[in-house]
């Protein structure tokens, strides 16, 4: 039996929750959220897991930190509450060597998208020139066609030129060429890759949701390296994001730990989820 866990809303957890029971396969789901709240109890000293007063024993979990938070009243409630939630279901499933879960050691050192752009070169995949700054003013006129994004997520990628008018920024900052679109994704889902393009006309698709998705091989020349990756960040469950230059050769651009997958899934007919579902299964 796998035990799903995180938010109510999370669409991703939905489509896996669909194809789990296409598959006519066990599951026990713990959602949270404003209109659903389960009963959870740890015993500690017995090591014991219930949900809704009933002892569970799932030969595998997968665990999602809630960021479908709007609908809440109190969002900073409720940022504390999914982040509490998932680090009590997460912290039980981890300490079970028994129980298969996803990046069971990877939560002990953070994923820094810095690190990632190092580590990356290092085992031989292609970046963009790359600096960070908290300062504008010493970049040459060519970096206004350059984009700009924070070191630690949380914005939208956005064009130099948009910063211009404050060149002291409040936080340091990415400075890299604009590259060519399609954006490639690869999800590596425990021993397996699956690569999709994605087609926009926008800088950043997040900001419309603007874009087609289509799934696609895995190019020979970033499968094996991207693995060496992300068997040194200790990842069996990621997504890493690619853009090409001019001459179209796709250039590494960071590590997702926690990506969304319903659209992607959607584009291969619940491939996507079933590797999931079997990821969870070796």
């Amino acid at each position: 039996m796998i035990l799903v866990a995180g938010g109510q809303f999370d669409v991703n957890l939905r489509a896996l929750h669909e194809r789990l029971s296409y598959r006519d396969i066990p599951f026990c789901s713990l959602l949270v959220g404003p209109n659903q709240t389960p009963n959870l109890r740890i015993d500690i000293q017995g090591n014991r897991l219930e949900v809704n007063d009933s002892e569970i024993s799932p030969t595998a979990c997968f665990i999602r930190h809630d960021v479908f938070l709007h609908q809440a009243s109190d969002r900073k409630r409720a940022q504390t509450s999914a982040l509490n939630w998932f680090q009590a279901v997460r912290g039980w499933a981890v300490s079970q060597p028994s129980v298969r879960v996803f990046n069971r050691h990877s939560y002990l050192c953070e994923n820094n998208k810095v690190q990632n752009l190092l580590l990356a070169q290092a085992h031989g995949l292609p970046i963009p020139d790359t600096v960070v700054v908290n300062d504008l003013s010493n970049l040459d006129a060519s970096a206004e066609a350059m984009v700009h994004k924070p070191v630690a997520g949380g914005e939208y990628t956005g064009l130099v030129s948009e910063l211009r008018q404050s060149p002291a920024l409040d936080y340091p900052r990415f400075i890299q060429p604009r590259l060519q679109r399609p954006e490639m994704r690869i999800y590596r889902i425990g021993p397996a890759l699956m690569a999709f393009w994605l087609y926009s006309s926008e800088l950043d698709y997040r900001r419309t949701q603007d874009v087609e998705i289509v799934h696609t091989a895995v190019p020979h020349t970033i499968g094996n390296d991207l693995i060496r990756l992300l068997d040194h960040l200790e990842l069996d469950f990621a997504a890493a994001d690619f853009m090409a230059d001019e001459e179209g050769t796709l250039h590494f651009l960071e590590v997702n730990t926690q990506p969304m997958f319903a659209a992607f899934d959607r584009a291969t007919h619940g491939k996507l989820c079933d590797a999931i579902i079997d990821g969870l299964s070796y």
